[in-house]
């Protein structure tokens, strides 16, 4: 998880982050909402993808200054045949329609988005933009898309979620498959729809909880 850099957020001291962490329960307001996020994604034949991210955050409580979002540079796909595989990413030509800044932190990439000196309440829509490339396929063969559209990472509930995905080429739509939930615990929720038009795959999803 990507946590706010020291040098921008920092109010109270690790030991008082650490006891106000173990009072809280696990439902604990995390002071904004994402009402709405759309993930506009192009897949390319050299594993690469062009993602573009609109994100609508209704900020409720106190010293807010924004948005983290958290990309894993690292991913392992497990395969219903029991076989697995892993893969390095990278993370490139980042923009944002707002302040931010980008670090590494436990093997995720990270777009902190906001000011240090501003904070920000009701409703802020922002737009991320960047490349994800996957490297090497380690698939011998057949092609293979696997990816988190809504990664595991953010701590708030998340609502009206909708994606757009375009394919390079024709696909078997038989082979679509889609879960959400906690990781390990992945199910398909009875909202989730999708359609598939020529090599575009749409679809939306009406909630999940934090961490899902």
């Amino acid at each position: 998880m990507c946590r706010s850099d020291s040098r921008l957020f920092r109010f109270i001291t690790l030991l008082l982050f650490l006891l106000l962490i173990l009072s809280l329960p696990v439902s604990a307001d995390s002071g904004y909402t994402i009402e709405s996020y759309d993930v506009d994604m192009t897949v390319n034949e050299d594993n690469s993808f062009h993602i573009i991210e609109t994100i609508v955050a209704d900020f409720t409580g106190a010293n807010k200054h924004g948005i983290i979002r958290s990309l894993p540079l690292r991913n392992t796909v497990r395969r219903l045949d029991g076989s697995s595989s892993s893969n390095h990413a990278t993370v490139k030509n980042v923009t944002v329609n707002e302040n931010f800044k980008t670090y590494k932190e436990d093997g995720n990439y990270c777009i902190q988005i906001g000011s240090s000196n501003k904070t920000v309440t009701g409703k802020v829509t922002y737009v991320i933009s960047y490349d994800y490339n996957i490297g090497k396929d380690t698939l011998k063969n057949a092609d293979e898309l696997y990816y988190n559209i809504i990664g595991g990472e953010w701590d708030t509930e998340i609502f009206n979620i909708t994606f757009h995905i375009h394919m390079p080429k024709s696909f078997d739509e038989a082979k679509l498959g889609f879960s959400s939930g906690r990781y390990g615990l992945s199910t398909t929720d009875p909202s989730f729809v999708y359609t598939v038009n020529g090599n575009e795959i749409s679809g939306s999803l009406a909630h999940l909880s934090s961490y899902e």
